[in-house]
């Protein structure tokens, strides 16, 4: 999740800003929080409601877990839509709810692991370096969702990220854990 303003640039999203120019920080501000495609297809970072909670897991212990299906109907708010796909957590997991909608994390290209403080400290990991996507299919009236992980050139992000000082990011992109 990108703040758009400056910020700490030691934390991630101050690093960010900082590597961002006016017009793309204009195109960010413009974009939706969520955005319903044609299709019956629900595009949001992290719940239908909220551009910074977690959709499909909880923060415990601090950890994750599985959200219960109560925790998943409150946060889907009043979206409607056959598929909801969303991100924020980096965890992969598709799910449907008792209506049938398909709900998608498809996780994280580049980022296995990390630490957070919102709602409260806790750390998420994958326990793998490798990217992750979903591919959403839909036949006839029925979708089908894969959640793929494939390897990828894992070291030479996390030699750059310990360049630029994030030795937790470099550990995380080599491992899918937080130390």
């Amino acid at each position: 999740l990108l703040a758009l303003s400056a910020g700490d640039p030691a934390t991630s999203d101050g690093y960010a800003y900082l590597q961002l120019g006016s017009g793309e920080l204009a195109w960010l501000r413009s974009l939706p929080s969520s955005l319903l495609l044609s299709e019956g297809v629900c595009l949001c970072h992290g719940s239908p409601r909220s551009d910074v909670e977690y959709f499909l897991d909880s923060v415990a212990h601090g950890g994750t877990r599985l959200a219960t299906a109560e925790e998943v109907a409150v946060r889907m708010g009043t979206a409607r839509a056959a598929v909801i796909a969303c991100g924020h957590t980096h965890i992969p997991r598709s799910m449907r709810s008792p209506e049938g909608v398909w709900m998608v994390n498809p996780g994280s290209i580049g980022l296995p692991a990390y630490a957070d403080t919102h709602p409260e400290p806790h750390v998420v990991e994958t326990g793998s370096p490798d990217a992750r996507y979903a591919i959403l299919e839909r036949a006839q009236e029925e979708w089908k969702v894969s959640l793929m992980s494939v390897p990828y050139d894992f070291e030479s992000m996390a030699s750059l990220a310990a360049v630029h000082g994030r030795a937790d990011w470099a550990y995380a992109l080599r491992t899918g854990y937080m130390r």
